[in-house]
């Protein structure tokens, strides 16, 4: 493993993420970075180096600026909540677009007419995350990866798999105002992740599962789910050639039956030295659930 918590801090759920992009015709495969005047500052955020100029949209962009300050505004009173205003009001009714999935936009201001990843006021969170987060700017074979734990919202970086993973950026869960996953998006794993500042970003976390697992923790639940016997009994025996103390932490599968949980396992080698395994999906018998 190559990143550690610290004393007494328990790791909570770790993944692939980066910043996301348009899935609706005019904005695939393109993304913004706003402030509250719906400005792009892509390019002006402090050690930012350049990216890619995605076409500019005109008014569009100026509409977009509109909604994105009424939505800034909103997440700020939504302290320690599930952040459903960021579902966006009024506005999904008027446009009628769908996935292939069937999936509709939340708002189609911020996910049809313009797509941003960062909504930043001046002197606000969002406008502070790792500019390695977006693949266009990023070095080739590097990866970047979100770290939650009872205590921090983290996020890695990596040239390669194999290698130590350094930390770009941390915040307390305090200063987090909650999390929504959007299924408009190009693998349904969105996720807007707002600051209790009204800032916020949006990230694409690679698999539903994991967009999931992340909008449970941030939605304020950071006690480790307690296993069925049989799980515990499934745990011990997935780990029995893994020589170490084994800490399974656990969260519930959105849709799943009852008590089917996403399990990770974390084997302590000594005090500073762990491995991780999973996530896996089990249910509440003990067997692992493919698919």
């Amino acid at each position: 493993m190559d990143w550690y918590p610290e004393s007494g801090e328990t790791p909570l759920f770790r993944g692939g993420a980066s910043f996301a992009s348009g899935r609706a015709p005019k904005v695939a495969g393109k993304r913004w970075f706003r402030d509250d005047q719906g400005h792009d500052i892509g390019d002006s955020l402090p050690g930012w180096p350049p990216a890619p100029v995605h076409e500019k949209k005109g008014e569009k962009a100026v509409k977009a600026g509109k909604s994105l300050g009424f939505l800034g505004k909103a997440t700020a009173a939504v302290v320690g909540g599930t952040m459903e205003l960021l579902g966006g009001a009024g506005a999904g009714s008027m446009i009628n677009i769908k996935g292939p999935d069937g999936s509709t936009p939340d708002d189609p201001a911020l996910e049809v007419e313009d797509f941003p990843v960062l909504f930043a006021p001046f002197g606000t969170a969002a406008g502070t995350v790792p500019w390695l987060l977006d693949p266009d700017r990023r070095p080739q074979n590097y990866r970047t990866s979100l770290q939650l734990t009872d205590r921090r919202l983290l996020f890695l970086g990596g040239a390669a798999v194999g290698q130590p993973a350094e930390v770009l950026w941390q915040a307390p869960l305090n200063q987090v105002a909650g999390a929504r996953r959007h299924a408009f998006s190009t693998t349904g794993s969105d996720v807007t992740i707002g600051f209790t500042d009204g800032s916020w970003i949006r990230l694409d976390l690679g698999s539903k599962g994991c967009a999931d697992k992340t909008v449970w923790v941030l939605s304020g639940n950071t006690q480790p789910v307690e296993l069925t016997p049989a799980q515990q009994a499934w745990a011990v025996k997935y780990t029995e050639r893994m020589p170490g103390t084994i800490e399974p932490v656990a969260t519930p599968v959105p849709g799943a039956a009852p008590g089917t949980l996403s399990i990770e396992i974390i084997v302590h080698r000594d005090a500073e030295h762990f491995l991780k395994a999973g996530p896996l999906t089990v249910d509440a018998e003990g067997k692992p659930v493919i698919g």
